[in-house]
């Protein structure tokens, strides 16, 4: 596995040579970023310049090729101006989930609210519902098993943002949010963690129904307070 503290201090130091002050904030989310990352996990970057040009993308993909392992980074790029009109909705598992490398990523971030997290909630929830329906409608049992373990995989962040909205706080990690739930919710994070030895019509049955449950109650969340 990709020793990531090491990858990450040596690829900082490429872009700081690359781009000096232009180099705004680089960071690193995903499971690498939570401490969960196994042997085929991405490395998962999030890069801000001051603006960002066709050669900006060549030089940073130079640099992306030239690190070992390289085939591995994927992630977020944008320019300072493009971060600040970005949707706020998207960004909030971005202003969560960053460990940061290089620079403040708050600094160049626009204000983000609760409005904005229950409509990150519901947006998660209603994609997963849409997605768990049709392909439970209309896609071959053999692709049943790929589809639930990335649905699953995808669930962790509604399931965080919508822990947020009821306490205020921020659980990064999959396990630590684990303890902390109940009832499907509970069940829905553990098969993203390890899927159960269940009929696969069980799970399809359990994440429409949780799903369902969750754009409820991300609607909900819009106007009211924490706790």
């Amino acid at each position: 596995m990709v020793e990531i503290e090491v990858w990450m201090n040596g690829f900082t130091e490429k872009l700081v040579n690359e781009f000096g002050a232009r180099l705004l904030f680089l960071g690193l989310q995903g499971s690498y970023g939570r401490g969960e990352a196994n042997e085929d996990s991405d490395i998962d970057m999030v890069t801000v310049l001051d603006r960002v040009e066709l050669a900006d993308l060549d030089a940073y993909r130079a640099a992306v090729r030239e690190m070992p392992e390289g085939e591995k980074a994927c992630g977020f790029l944008c320019g300072a101006v493009e971060l600040k009109c970005w949707p706020k909705y998207d960004l909030c598992q971005l202003a969560r989930d960053v460990r940061g490398y290089h620079g403040a990523l708050g600094t160049l971030l626009p204000p983000i609210g609760r409005a904005d997290l229950a409509e990150a909630a519901a947006i998660g929830a209603s994609g997963l519902y849409h997605a768990a329906v049709h392909t439970y409608l209309y896609a071959g049992r053999e692709s049943w098993p790929e589809f639930l373990k990335e649905a699953h995989k995808g669930a962790f962040f509604t399931l965080r943002a919508l822990h947020e909205l009821r306490t205020g706080e921020n659980v990064r990690a999959k396990r630590d949010l684990l303890p902390l739930l109940g009832g499907d919710e509970r069940e829905v994070l553990a098969y993203s963690l390890l899927p159960a030895d269940e009929p696969l019509e069980c799970v399809f049955d359990r994440l429409i129904r949780w799903s369902a449950a969750a754009m409820a109650e991300a609607e909900q969340s819009r106007d009211t307070k924490f706790p």
